[in-house]
């Protein structure tokens, strides 16, 4: 992934002027939910991070996991053997001289609305800061395992849970091989190119069929922090604040034991980052990105990113069942595809209760005619105002 300081404040502007006008049908469904089904519904919550970070580790173990190499190969394998149940299939591609294989999962095909969970497993073919002589790649712990191991551990719990509508889990290759030095024997292709492949393979009946898509990248970091990135679906980050509040996830908040949270979700924090989820935003499909930029230090995509400090000690099973427990309670409660499911006194007896789907158009069409009408707002504001303040300086002169 890549993040631009100029797009950084430029974007910064634009999502405050258009905090207020992402309302959504989604919105409308996340409403009617309350505070007391969400926490009754976070006691459900099995999302198990111990077992998240056993596939970290088991990855690492795997080396490097670069496009076309023996461990990208033992990944997707690995992917096979632990997705039994869910209809699998292997998308292979290749851009200049790299090879490289998308893997989906789906679950429930053809049910309702689709929700898309992505992670990338590819790991950098070189490390930009090479710590000893031995130019090598990174471990890629927390950069490619740590969201591979959360949707393996949805992947377990999913059957489980009684969703009334489609799951696609999509494992992305080639998304990290961006801006990379071709004289040290690699190949540099464009970032979250596996992610482009995906959407052009999709057809437009597919893309408005899905609801929403959430990459999870870097979510592995022991200082968990993650903010809102954009481009995104502003309805999305509305219900993710939400269910963080509720889950203790949000600084200065209070949870629902009537504590105040952790500094987990900074809620204030707006960053546009290049990753997974940009091609399927070009493509019309809500999107939102959880990902930690702040991994080994306080600046943005710095400190042990892409360095072969990204080992599996720099990572917890915490961190990855805050954000997997945070993801499962939107599945649950049916915000992520805007169909309210509800789940009873247990997962495996869940009774689920639908309501209609989130809209006939789609969400990012919804959204541009809002902002359409807050442009033209702003536009006569400052027409009327300037042509008020030439009167007043007429008048004076008159005067």
């Amino acid at each position: 992934m890549r993040f631009n300081l100029s797009t950084h404040i430029f974007a910064i502007i634009i999502f405050v002027c258009m905090m207020p006008v992402g309302n959504s049908m989604l919105v409308s469904h996340e409403s009617e939910i309350q505070d007391s089904l969400i926490c009754d519904t976070i006691d459900l919550l099995s999302f198990n991070g111990s077992l998240a970070n056993e596939s970290v580790h088991e990855q690492v173990d795997m080396g490097p996991r670069t496009p076309g190499s023996n461990g990208s190969h033992s990944l997707r394998m690995y992917l096979v053997d632990h997705l039994r149940g869910w209809d699998l299939t292997l998308q292979n591609h290749q851009y200049k001289e790299l090879n490289f294989t998308n893997v989906e999962a789906v679950y429930n095909s053809g049910m309702g609305n689709v929700v898309v969970l992505m992670a990338h497993y590819d790991t950098r073919q070189l490390a930009d800061s090479v710590l000893s002589n031995n130019e090598s790649p990174p471990d890629g712990a927390n950069d490619g395992a740590s969201g591979v191991a959360a949707l393996l551990e949805l992947g377990r719990i999913i059957p489980e849970l009684g969703l009334n509508h489609e799951i696609r889990l999509v494992f992305t290759d080639a998304e990290d091989q961006g801006n990379l030095d071709e004289s040290k024997n690699v190949t540099s292709i464009p970032w979250a190119a596996g992610s482009q492949r995906w959407v052009e393979n999709l057809s437009q009946t597919e893309i408005d069929d899905i609801s929403s898509l959430i990459v999870l990248d870097m979510i592995g970091d022991k200082d968990l922090n993650f903010g809102k990135t954009i481009p995104a679906n502003d309805t999305l980050w509305e219900i993710t604040q939400r269910l963080s509040i509720m889950m203790g996830l949000v600084d200065s908040e209070t949870d629902c034991d009537g504590q105040l949270g952790e500094p987990v979700f900074d809620i204030s924090d707006v960053i546009y980052v290049t990753d997974d989820h940009v091609p399927p935003h070009h493509a019309g499909i809500p999107v939102m990105n959880i990902i930690d930029v702040k991994y080994g230090s306080d600046e943005v995509l710095s400190g042990h990113w892409h360095t072969e400090n990204d080992t599996i000690d720099k990572v917890s099973a915490e961190s990855l069942e805050k954000v997997g427990k945070l993801v499962e309670l939107g599945l649950r409660l049916g915000l992520w595809s805007g169909s309210n499911s509800t789940s009873n006194d247990s997962a495996s007896n869940s009774n689920i209760s639908t309501n209609d789907s989130i809209s006939d158009v789609s969400i990012e069409s919804e959204e541009n005619s809002y902002r359409l009408m807050i442009g033209l707002f702003v536009f006569l504001f400052i027409l009327i105002s300037s042509l008020a303040g030439a009167w007043v300086i007429f008048a004076e002169k008159q005067g």
